[in-house]
């Protein structure tokens, strides 16, 4: 996911609003199969790492009141002491010490979890942060969004389009799927993050040629996903949480033969389908990156499988192999991707083109929407178009003959009374840089209301062993690439297991109810716990105090004999 990885890649609530929400609006239920109210729709929102780089685009600058779930690409799985892909056919093929966030080398079991990029991820300062910090980077900056929001969820996405290449190898073995798994609880509670997201780009086939790949890998994802299923609820447990588990999925005919919908949609809260990136200059035919319907007018035109590459087409497939409508959430390009030399004829749809356009945000042939707002649509010689049967708008300069197909509010309106109309989960987009006016935002946040995350079913774990349902076949066909810019540097964590114990009454001497860790606290609540009073900095459940450090929820103010 990402613009080049195109993910193939914040009105504050009020605290104790949230808290009467969490307490009135019913739960979720896993096994739902529609989104029956606007209060239940997900917005996911994927935030790239390095957009804190050159892209100038911070944690600090994401609305966390316009989405309930930010997904943060990404982190990778180390391997022989290294993580990163050396392919030389991928767009950054560099490997690099796994590292915990202070940079330092660490050594950890093959399929372990590590930061991505550990300067990005946690030690480069922002704002208030103190040089002695331990965490800091753009994971400390995602804790701070919570205190705006606190029905916000934060989820660590791994792998992505570069980093799928040991997904395979982790997948294959009992021994590697519990290091993996074990390493995802470690991960998310030592960041304070609440579920992990995996992107696989692909199962069996379809991702980059050196990943690791085997036809087993469509029985050993759901294998994969069923272990670090029952890891997470056994930690949700122990720490009064819910945590999620969720998956990026390819939307090619090739991605639904070679996994098992029904099998990963059983395990997991929901599925992030990728319904874009359905043509792009890897055809030198130019076509629309996330069509809603099929056009008979692409025909002989050129483009690869036109008849399935649209959303209708991978939805539709979807629903018959086994995904319940409620656990799939649509995936939105927040960019555009153009071609040049596109003959005017037709305003260049269509057409035969010299390959990738020669302009883009911050590379050739890709375009950010609020980039594509300031300097394209109706201005400098291009001209917005709209095509009525793919409900998608599309631009054209006949003067250099650049095509340029993207998404913009009206498109996003069909894709949303579409959703609605088969009873999806919501929505997720790639990525929140490329909508820095909120023009999208705001159009999903109109249409969807601003909704809140509300705890989730808890999903049963088939035994291992237990086989799992095949899906339907269908014919194969290689989807579009995606890249994905890659860090500076490298990390991974060290994990920190805690532990809970729930005082079940108001120890003596004190007048503050004791802690428990099923109880919602918010900025400013007090608890005590073992004789000491503690003071809430931001919400928080779960996390018992004597075990906040200088960085966590809990603050110690005194001793119960002596605050009142």
């Amino acid at each position: 996911m990402g613009i080049t990885h195109s993910k193939s890649g914040k009105a504050w609530l009020l605290g104790m609003v949230a808290v009467l929400l969490l307490t009135l609006i019913p739960a979720w239920s896993s096994n739902a199969g529609t989104a029956s109210a606007a209060a239940e729709y997900k917005k996911v929102g994927y935030y790239a790492s390095w957009a804190a780089y050159g892209r100038g685009y911070n944690v600090t600058d994401i609305d966390p009141a316009k989405m309930n779930v930010i997904n943060y690409a990404f982190a990778d799985i180390c391997w022989n002491g290294v993580h990163g892909n050396p392919d030389p056919t991928g767009p950054n093929p560099v490997t690099w010490s796994c590292q915990n966030e202070q940079g330092q080398t660490i050594n950890v079991p093959n399929g372990t979890i590590v930061l991505g990029d550990p300067w990005i991820d946690a030690q480069k300062s922002f704002g208030d942060d103190k040089w002695d910090d331990p965490i800091k980077g753009n994971l400390k900056q995602l804790w701070k969004l919570k205190d705006k929001n606190p029905n916000l969820k934060t989820v660590i996405s791994i792998g992505g389009w570069t980093w799928s290449n040991r997904f395979s190898d982790v997948a294959a073995t009992a021994a590697t799927r519990e290091v993996f798994a074990n390493s995802a609880v470690d991960f998310i509670r030592k960041y304070q993050m609440d579920g992990v997201d995996l992107d696989w780009e692909y199962p069996v086939s379809g991702g980059l040629a050196g990943n690791s790949s085997r036809p087993e890998d469509k029985e050993n994802y759901v294998l994969l996903l069923q272990k670090t299923r029952e890891k997470l609820n056994a930690a949700g447990t122990a720490d009064g949480k819910t945590y999620l588990l969720t998956i990026a999925s390819g939307a090619s005919p090739a991605y639904v033969t070679n996994n098992n919908l029904s099998g990963i949609a059983a395990v997991v809260d929901w599925i992030n389908i990728m319904t874009y990136d359905f043509n792009g200059s890897w055809n030198t035919t130019t076509g629309h990156n996330a069509p809603l319907y099929y056009d008979p007018a692409t025909s002989g035109t050129g483009l690869a499988d036109p008849l399935d590459y649209n959303i209708d087409k991978a939805v539709t497939s979807y629903l018959q192999n086994g995904v319940p409508a409620g656990k799939l959430v649509l995936g939105l390009p927040f960019y555009g991707r153009g071609w040049s030399g596109a003959p005017s004829a037709g305003n260049g749809q269509y057409k035969v083109s010299a390959g990738i356009s020669s302009t883009g945000t911050w590379e050739k042939g890709s375009y950010d929407f609020y980039d594509l707002e300031a300097n394209y649509i109706n201005k400098n010689g291009y001209t917005r178009y709209w095509n009525d049967t793919s409900k998608v708008p599309y631009l054209y300069n006949p003067a250099n003959q650049t095509f340029i197909s993207y998404d913009d509010a009206e498109s996003l309106g069909f894709k949303i009374n579409y959703l609605k109309s088969k009873g999806l989960a919501g929505v997720m987009f790639w990525e929140t840089s490329g909508d820095r006016n909120h023009t999208l935002l705001n159009k999903l946040n109109a249409e969807l209301g601003s909704s809140v995350v509300l705890p989730t079913a808890t999903p049963t774990v088939t035994p291992p062993g237990t086989p799992a349902p095949t899906a339907t076949p269908t014919p194969t066909a290689t989807p579009g690439p995606t890249a994905t810019p890659a860090p500076t540097a490298t990390p991974a964590p060290t994990p920190t297991p805690t532990s809970t114990v729930t005082p079940t009454a108001t120890p003596p001497g004190c007048t503050v109810a004791a802690w428990s860790s099923t109880t919602v606290y918010t900025k400013g609540h007090q608890a005590s716990y073992n004789g000491v009073l503690y003071q809430a900095q931001w919400w928080t459940q779960g996390d018992r105090p004597d075990l906040s450090d200088a960085y966590g929820p809990w603050k110690a103010i005194g001793t119960c004999a002596g605050v009142r």
